[in-house]
C-alpha cells in the first residue's frame, strides 16, 4: 500500500522535483564518469604519472560527497516543506508517524533510484569527453573509447549508498521530533533573523567589511616572491581564508537589511516601478536565509579559485617543462663515465650534439650571501663561453661581456634578490672590480647546476685557477626523447647512480639525470589532472548553488502565490509581472555571487604576483579570470533561466 502511494506522490509531484532530479543525476554521472576514467586501463597506460589521478579522484570524491549530501539534504527539506500539510494530514486520519517516515523515504529513494539509472548512460557518454579533454592536455594523437566496468560501478553504487543513507537518516531524525502541530506549521517556518537591532546589524556589516578587506590585504602581502616560499606563510593565509570565511558569513546576514535601508531612504527610487515590492521580497528572503547565502557566496568563491588556478596551471605548463628540462638530456657526474651514459643513449638514440661544461666555485661568495649562504660558501661560476654554446642549442641570443662585466642567470622566483640590489652592483674576482651587466630568467633551468638557485657568468679568463664543483653533460638527440629513455639510462647506469655508503645505507642519486621527454610527459599529466579535477569540483559547487536559489525560488511561488495573485488583481499584466520575477530572480541569484567575484578577483591578482614570474605575462590572469567568470555565468544562468521558467509556471497554474 506504502509502495502504491508513495510511486503515486512521486510521479504526481515530478515536475517540482525535476531541478532537484536534474542536479542529482549530473552530480552522480560526473561521479560515476571520473571513475570510469580513472579505472581505465586506456588512460592510466597514457602516462606513468596517471596513477596519481585515482589517489587525487578518491579525495575529490570524498568532497563532492559531502557537497552533494548537504544539496539532496537541503533539496529534501524543501519537498518535505512542499508536503507537510499533506503528510500531517495524513497523520489526523490515523496513519502512524512511522509509516508516514516510511513513505517519505520510499519517495526519496525512487528518486534516487531514477537518478542513478539516468547517471549511468550520462556518465558514461560524459567518460568519452573527459577522455577526449585528457588525451587532448596529453597531446596524444588517438582516439580513446572508455568502457564501462563493474569496478566503477560498483564505487558508484557505494558513493550513491553513503549519500542517500546520509540524507535518510537525517530525515528520520527530523521526522521523529515532530508532532502533527509540527507537521501542519512546517511550511512557514524559515531560519531565524540574525539582527532585531538595526544599530548592532550596521556595526557587524561594517566590521564584516573592515575584516574583509584586512583578511585580503593579509593574503596579498603574503604572495610576493619574498615572503610566499617561507615557512609561516601557509600559516598566515590560513588564518586570511578563516578570516574572510567570517567576513562573508557577516555580510550576508547584514547585506538584506542595508540594502533596503537604503532604498528606503531614497523616496525616487523606492516608489520607481516595482522597486519597493522587489526589495521587499528580497530582504524578506534573504532576512531568514542569511546563513545560506553565506555557504552560497563560499560554494561560488571556492569554484571560481577552482576553475581559475586550473587555468593558470595549464598556462604554466610550458615554463615548468623548461625550467626542469629544456634539453634532450642534461646530468651532472664525473667526467670519467660520461662516455658510458653516451653509449647507453646511442643505443636507441641518434645524437647530434654534446656539450660539456663545468662549475667553479668563487670562494668570495659575494652573491651567495642573498641566496643560500647558510648552505654553500661559495658562489657557482660559469665560463662566458660555455653559456653562450648553451643558449646557441636552445636557439637564445648570446651573451657578450666586456672585461670588467659579469652576468647573473637566476630563477625568476629569485629575480628580487637581484633587481636594485646595490650591494652586487659591483663584485671583485681575481682582485679586479666587475660590474654587473644584468641578469637572466628565460635561460635558467634548475639543474643549470647543483649548488645553488644561480649561477654568475664570468668571462672566460676569470675562471682560471678556480675550483671545479660540478661536471655537466648536455646531449641533443635527433629524435624526440620519452621517459622510457630516462628509465633505460637510471637502469643501465644504476651502478653509478645508486651508492651505498659505510654505514650500509642505498642512497639512490638518481635526479642527476633529466630527461625533456620524461618531464613533458609528467608535466601534462599534472596539466590533465589538476584540469579535469578542477573543473570537476568546480562545476558540481556551482550546480549545487543553482539548485539550492532554485529550489528556494520554486518554494516561494507557491507558498506566496497570493502576492503574485494581488498584483494581478491590482492590474498589474503578465508582462509587467514576469519583469518583476526577472528582476526578483536576478536579484536573489546575483547577491552571493557579488561578494564572492570580487574576493577571488582580489585573490587571484595577489596570486598573480607570483605566478607571474613564472607566467612572464603579468596581465594573463585577467584573460582568465574573464574566460573563466564567462564559463561560470554560462551554468549558473542555465539555472536561471530553468527557475524563472518554474517559476512562471507555478505562477500561472495558482493563478
Amino acid at each position: 500500500m506504502l509502495g502504491k502511494l508513495a510511486y503515486r506522490n512521486t510521479k504526481r509531484n515530478i515536475k517540482d522535483y525535476l531541478i532537484y532530479l536534474i542536479t542529482v543525476t549530473a552530480s552522480v554521472s560526473l561521479i560515476f564518469a571520473f571513475n570510469l576514467v580513472a579505472s581505465s586501463d586506456e588512460i592510466v597506460k597514457l602516462c606513468s604519472s596517471m596513477d596519481a589521478f585515482k589517489n587525487s579522484l578518491f579525495a575529490v570524491n570524498i568532497l563532492i560527497i559531502f557537497v552533494i549530501c548537504f544539496l539532496i539534504n537541503y533539496t529534501t527539506k524543501f519537498m518535505f516543506e512542499k508536503r507537510s500539510k499533506e503528510l500531517g494530514t495524513y497523520m489526523l486520519l490515523g496513519i502512524k508517524k512511522k509509516e508516514i517516515a516510511h513513505l517519505v523515504i520510499i519517495e526519496n529513494i525512487l528518486l534516487g533510484i531514477l537518478a542513478f539509472v539516468l547517471a549511468i548512460p550520462i556518465g558514461f557518454l560524459f567518460s568519452q569527453f573527459v577522455s577526449l579533454v585528457i588525451v587532448n592536455l596529453l597531446g596524444i594523437p588517438k582516439t580513446l573509447f572508455i568502457s564501462l566496468n563493474f569496478v566503477s560501478i560498483g564505487l558508484l553504487i557505494i558513493c550513491f549508498l553513503t549519500i542517500y543513507v546520509l540524507v535518510l537518516l537525517n530525515l528520520l531524525r527530523r521526522i521523529s521530533k515532530m508532532t502533527i502541530r509540527d507537521f501542519l506549521y512546517f511550511d512557514k517556518q524559515n531560519e531565524k533573523k540574525m539582527f532585531r537591532d538595526s544599530k548592532k546589524r550596521n556595526v557587524i556589516f561594517v566590521l564584516s567589511i573592515i575584516l574583509g578587506a584586512i583578511s585580503l590585504f593579509l593574503w596579498n602581502s603574503r604572495c610576493t616572491m619574498d615572503n610566499f616560499n617561507k615557512q609561516e606563510t601557509l600559516t598566515y593565509l590560513m588564518v586570511s581564508v578563516i578570516m574572510l570565511i567570517i567576513s562573508i558569513y557577516g555580510i550576508s546576514t547584514t547585506c538584506a537589511d542595508m540594502f533596503l535601508t537604503v532604498l528606503l531612504k531614497n523616496k525616487k527610487m523606492k516608489y520607481q516601478n516595482d522597486n519597493l515590492f522587489v526589495a521587499r521580497t528580497f530582504a524578506s528572503k534573504a532576512r531568514t536565509m542569511s546563513f545560506t547565502f553565506g555557504t552560497l557566496s563560499m560554494l561560488i568563491l571556492t569554484s571560481l579559485l577552482a576553475l581559475n588556478y586550473s587555468s593558470i596551471n595549464k598556462a604554466s605548463y610550458d615554463i615548468s617543462v623548461n625550467l626542469n628540462a629544456p634539453y634532450d638530456v642534461q646530468l651532472f657526474d664525473d667526467k670519467q663515465v660520461f662516455d658510458e651514459y653516451i653509449r647507453v643513449i646511442e643505443e636507441e638514440y641518434t645524437i647530434d650534439n654534446t656539450i660539456e661544461y663545468d662549475i667553479y666555485k668563487e670562494p668570495n661568495h659575494q652573491v651567495q650571501n642573498f641566496f643560500q649562504s647558510e648552505y654553500y660558501d661559495f658562489d657557482p661560476v660559469l665560463k662566458l663561453s660555455d653559456y653562450n654554446r648553451l643558449l646557441e642549442l636552445r636557439k637564445m641570443p648570446l651573451l657578450s661581456l666586456n672585461d670588467n662585466e659579469y652576468y647573473i642567470v637566476t630563477n625568476s622566483k629569485f629575480a628580487y634578490e637581484v633587481e636594485d640590489n646595490k650591494d652586487i652592483e659591483t663584485i671583485t674576482v681575481a682582485n679586479k672590480n666587475l660590474k654587473l651587466k644584468g641578469y637572466d630568467t628565460k635561460s635558467y633551468w634548475n639543474s643549470i647546476t647543483n649548488t645553488g638557485r644561480f649561477v654568475v657568468v664570468l668571462p672566460d679568463k676569470y675562471v682560471q685557477g678556480l675550483e671545479v664543483s660540478e661536471n655537466h653533460l648536455i646531449i641533443d638527440t635527433k629524435e624526440e626523447t620519452d621517459a622510457e629513455l630516462e628509465n633505460k639510462i637510471k637502469e643501465d647506469m644504476q651502478h653509478q647512480l645508486v651508492k651505498v655508503d659505510k654505514n650500509g645505507e642505498i642512497n639512490d642519486e638518481s635526479y642527476r639525470v633529466n630527461v625533456r621527454g620524461a618531464e613533458i610527459e609528467q608535466q601534462k599529466a599534472m596539466v590533465a589532472i589538476v584540469a579535469s579535477l578542477f573543473m570537476y569540483i568546480a562545476f558540481i559547487l556551482i550546480s549545487a548553488v543553482g539548485t539550492i536559489l532554485a529550489v528556494q525560488s520554486l518554494s516561494d511561488s507557491t507558498k506566496y502565490k497570493y502576492r503574485y495573485l494581488t498584483l494581478r488583481r491590482l492590474g498589474i499584466n503578465d508582462k509587467s509581472l514576469f519583469k518583476t520575477i526577472r528582476k526578483q530572480l536576478l536579484i536573489l541569484f546575483c547577491v552571493p555571487a557579488i561578494s564572492a567575484i570580487l574576493c577571488s578577483f582580489v585573490m587571484m591578482s595577489s596570486l598573480n604576483n607570483v605566478y607571474q614570474q613564472i607566467l612572464g605575462d603579468k596581465h594573463l590572469y585577467l584573460i582568465y579570470f574573464g574566460l573563466n567568470l564567462i564559463i561560470f555565468f554560462l551554468i549558473y544562468s542555465i539555472y536561471w533561466i530553468a527557475t524563472y521558467i518554474g517559476f512562471k509556471r507555478n505562477i500561472n497554474e495558482e493563478s
